[in-house]
């Protein structure tokens, strides 16, 4: 069986074969997954797939995403494990999903897990896999699991201390998925921002949502019809924040003038002049190219380790001093 032989069966060019083959970031997953699996099951082997290290699984838990941070994470995992000659392919965890079983059967070294939380049904499976994995804003105590992420309790409160230092003491908190290590890690640095500033903590004004625009508009419904009196707010992603801009905006509040917004995660959508959103940068890039060192390193034998990256605020001009 030749390259040649493949393109005319999958109806594809030459070239889109060699590509997917060989490990090139220029076609599609789609289009490497179907060549690859079609090779694979003919006993065909490029010169290249012949020096590559392994096969390594990206594993999402609702669907790949095509554009925000999860996306750039991937991309810059995939960028890093193909440059040290791993072959990565995509898949979705779906329902009756066996995690052993599944990188068994297609050959797999390890995984690189995203989106994945407490309630996934995934998760009860890590305490019992048999192979290296890396999980994406989560951990578990198992010696071939390691964690990556953000510093997130940090960088939170450091969120806390930049408005504090601007006379703000009334900051509400948008929080993310309560089934979520991330999720609880934000919610950990707003409370002990809070507590080093001698602020006590307001259950009243705190607000869990899905990092979704709708939370954040709903968070914003809840402040609003419940005559929740603050200054400021923190929120756990850049998504629930513009969600809630836009509604605050809408019921005739103006940003910063009467609340100062901080988001988290400096997403593109938010640096324009309509938003022009304070917030807590992560560093993508290096989150990805960390995901993949960690996991290689239980590739070779070396025990799970937890890896964090540090944040940094972005200061704009959703906040202002009163």
């Amino acid at each position: 069986m030749t390259i040649k032989e493949i393109a005319n069966t999958l109806h594809l060019s030459i070239a889109s074969v060699s590509k997917a083959l060989n490990g090139s970031s220029d076609v599609s997953e789609e289009t490497r997954k179907t060549v690859c699996e079609y090779a694979e099951s003919l006993g065909y082997h490029s010169r290249k797939s012949m020096a590559i290290n392994g096969r390594i699984a990206m594993l999402w838990g609702k669907g790949i995403k095509k554009d925000g941070a999860l996306f750039e994470i991937a991309q810059a995992f995939r960028t890093t494990a193909e440059t040290a000659r791993y072959i990565v392919v995509s898949d979705e965890i779906g329902e009756g999903f066996d995690l052993n079983e599944y990188l068994a059967y297609n050959h797999y070294y390890g995984a690189f897990l995203l989106d994945i939380n407490f309630n996934s049904p995934v998760y009860a499976q890590l305490k019992n896999t048999r192979y290296p994995l890396a999980l994406l804003d989560n951990y578990i105590n198992n010696d071939l699991v390691s964690g990556i992420g953000s510093d997130n309790i940090s960088a939170v409160e450091e969120a806390v201390d930049y408005l504090v230092a601007h006379g703000h003491r009334n900051i509400a908190f948008l929080g993310g998925e309560r089934a979520s290590l991330v999720g609880a890690e934000r919610l950990a640095g707003y409370v002990l921002g809070l507590a080093r500033n001698s602020i006590e903590y307001r259950y009243d004004i705190t607000y869990f949502g899905d990092y979704t625009a709708q939370a954040g508009a709903n968070a914003a419904n809840y402040f609003l019809y419940n005559n929740k009196e603050f200054t400021a707010i923190i929120c756990a992603s850049d998504i629930m924040a513009i969600g809630f801009i836009d509604r605050m905006r809408k019921a005739g509040k103006q940003i910063p003038q009467d609340i100062s917004v901080v988001g988290y995660d400096d997403l593109k959508a938010v640096r324009s002049a309509q938003y022009n959103l304070t917030t807590v940068r992560q560093d993508f890039e290096l989150i990805g190219e960390r995901a993949f060192r960690v996991l290689e390193s239980s590739l070779k034998g070396l025990p799970a380790q937890r890896a964090t990256v540090k944040c940094t605020l972005i200061p704009r001009g959703s906040t202002r001093t009163i």
